[in-house]
């Protein structure tokens, strides 16, 4: 579950920091109350962004890659609802809480829950966009498992299963490679744009209001997001116009007077 706090202090800044490190911040800002929004519909958003891909940098994506990233976290459903298992119908899993009540944020998920998410993810990916798909979002995961392994010291059982899901997947990658036309390399590269709407759609869930840069060398650049009051202007951008999304979001916790569902609206450029 991705948190997205309500009523915390938060204003635009000019200061650039990186993506990540403004989407780290948001899950641990101290609030009463918060925006959840599903993994599932967050990848749903990066899959919407990939779609408006029409720069000279940023070429329109084929339906399968397009496809790909919008199902990169469908594998959660099953823990947040959304996408497939059709949370915005009302019958959502209940989000579970740390023992302050807080509602756990991706970030705090366990090892044996990210592990199986990301398997159904995968699973999913290949299923509907093919074998390239399924390497677009295998290739995706092995980069967090071995970010994970280099960065955490979890326990000796925690680690072992990370390390046989990243090793399980390099050999399926290698059949998977073996059952389409695209090079290692121009699948590294798609990885690479599959990452950066990944972050994208995670900072515009998070609520940042934060200016931010993205890791990912699109082309020969970084991209820089500024914000002017509600827009959100990239450089480069990928977009040859302005274009509004929107993802899909309940109230934690629910209220008797506030609504307790909306459409979370972005404006880009």
């Amino acid at each position: 579950m991705i948190l997205h706090p309500l009523g915390a202090a938060s204003s635009a800044s000019s200061q650039i920091i990186p993506a990540w490190d403004a989407v780290a911040a948001s899950q641990k800002v101290n609030a009463s109350t918060w925006w959840l929004i599903a993994q599932p519909d967050h990848a749903a958003l990066a899959g919407d962004l990939a779609a408006q891909f029409d720069t000279p940098e940023f070429p329109r994506l084929q339906d399968d890659r397009v496809r790909a990233i919008s199902l990169h976290d469908a594998g959660w459903a099953k823990y947040d609802g959304g996408g497939l298992a059709g949370g915005e119908k009302g019958n959502a899993p209940q989000p579970p809480h740390d023992p302050d009540r807080r509602p756990l944020s991706f970030l705090q998920a366990p090892v044996t829950m990210f592990v199986e998410a990301w398997i159904a993810s995968i699973q999913c990916a290949e299923e509907r966009a093919g074998a390239i798909g399924g390497l677009m979002v295998s290739g995706h995961f092995r980069r967090l498992a071995e970010h994970r392994l280099n960065s955490v010291e979890d326990s000796l059982e925690d680690a072992t299963r990370i390390h046989a899901f990243a090793d399980n997947e390099a050999r399926e990658d290698a059949a998977r490679l073996s059952r389409q036309s695209r090079s290692w390399s121009e699948v590294e590269d798609l990885v690479d744009l599959l990452q950066f709407c990944d972050l994208l759609s995670l900072y515009l869930c998070c609520g940042s209001r934060a200016s931010v840069q993205f890791p990912q060398a699109i082309g020969a650049h970084s991209v820089v997001l500024h914000r002017d009051g509600e827009l959100c202007r990239l450089d480069p951008s990928p977009f040859r116009e302005e274009i509004s999304l929107g993802v899909p979001a309940r109230r934690e916790p629910a209220s008797d007077t506030e609504p307790n569902a909306c459409v979370l609206p972005f404006l880009l450029r």
